[in-house]
C-alpha cells in the first residue's frame, strides 16, 4: 500500500448550513414497489417536466434509494463503505452536487449531498455560475425549460487513486456508469423523469463549489424532475 494516508471515506461536511432529507421506510418499498422487471423495461430518459415541480421529500427518497452510506467499514488500510450502487472495491470516490433550479421544499442554489448523515450541505445560492450549470444542462439535454434539479457527479481522484494508481481514471468512469444506471432505475420506480447527460463544464462546476480541480471535479451529469402525466 501506499505511504501517504488514504483520504477519508466520507467527505467532511464544512458548513453547519444543512438540510436533513426525508427517509423512506426500505422494507416497506420491498412490500410496494413496481416489480423489477416491469422497472427495467419502462427505464428511459425523460426530458420533459410536469408543470408541478419535484419535491424535497421526492429528493431524500431519491439520493437515500441510491446514494447513501449503508454502512462504514474500518479496515487497517482504508475505511470503506457500503452503498446502493456497486463501486470498485468499496472505495466509493464519487461525490453527488445538487443544482436546484426548483424543487417544492428547497430554496434554489447549490448542494452537496452527505450519503452518511444524509443531508444536503448547502454551497451558495442561484449564482450565475450555478445557472450556467442549468442552462448547458438543459442546451445539452434538449429541454425547452431549465432543468429542475441537475446532478452533478464528482470524482475525489486521491481517494481512488491511492488504491489503483494507474487505473484509478478508468475505474471512475466506470462507477459513473453503475451510479447512472442506479439512479436510473430508482427514478423509474418512483415514476420520476430522469436523463443522464454526456457533456458538462468541469471547470464551471469547480469554481462554483468552491473545489480544486485536480482533487475534485465533475465526471458525470444526471438530470432528475417530476414526470408529466402519461409518460410511459
Amino acid at each position: 500500500y501506499p505511504r501517504i494516508k488514504s483520504p477519508p471515506a466520507v467527505k467532511r461536511i464544512a458548513t453547519e448550513d444543512t438540510i436533513a432529507l426525508y427517509r423512506p421506510d426500505i422494507d416497506s418499498l420491498t412490500q410496494e414497489d413496481f416489480p423489477f422487471t416491469l422497472v427495467l423495461e419502462e427505464r428511459q430518459s425523460i426530458r420533459e417536466y410536469a408543470d408541478k415541480p419535484i419535491t424535497g421529500r421526492q429528493v431524500g427518497e431519491f439520493l437515500f434509494r441510491s446514494a447513501r452510506v449503508k454502512e462504514l467499514l474500518r479496515r487497517e488500510h482504508q475505511d470503506l463503505t457500503d452503498r446502493p450502487y456497486p463501486g470498485a472495491g468499496a472505495v466509493y470516490e464519487l461525490e453527488i452536487y445538487l443544482s436546484i433550479g426548483v424543487c417544492d421544499g428547497i430554496d434554489p442554489g447549490l448542494y452537496h449531498y452527505c450519503p452518511h448523515g444524509h443531508l444536503l450541505e448547502r454551497i451558495c445560492g442561484r449564482t450565475r455560475d450555478v445557472d450556467y450549470l442549468l442552462k448547458e444542462a438543459r442546451s445539452a439535454a434538449g429541454l425547452e425549460k431549465l432543468p429542475q434539479i441537475l446532478l452533478t457527479i464528482a470524482a475525489r481522484f486521491e481517494r481512488m487513486s491511492w488504491k489503483y494508481e494507474s487505473m484509478a481514471y478508468s475505474a471512475v468512469l466506470k462507477n459513473v456508469g453503475t451510479l447512472y444506471q442506479t439512479m436510473y432505475l430508482v427514478a423509474t420506480a418512483m415514476d420520476l423523469a430522469p436523463c443522464a447527460l454526456g457533456g458538462g463544464n468541469s471547470d464551471v462546476f469547480a469554481r462554483a463549489a468552491g473545489l480544486d480541480y485536480y482533487a475534485e471535479t465533475s465526471v458525470g451529469e444526471f438530470l432528475i424532475g417530476s414526470k408529466r402525466m402519461g409518460e410511459i
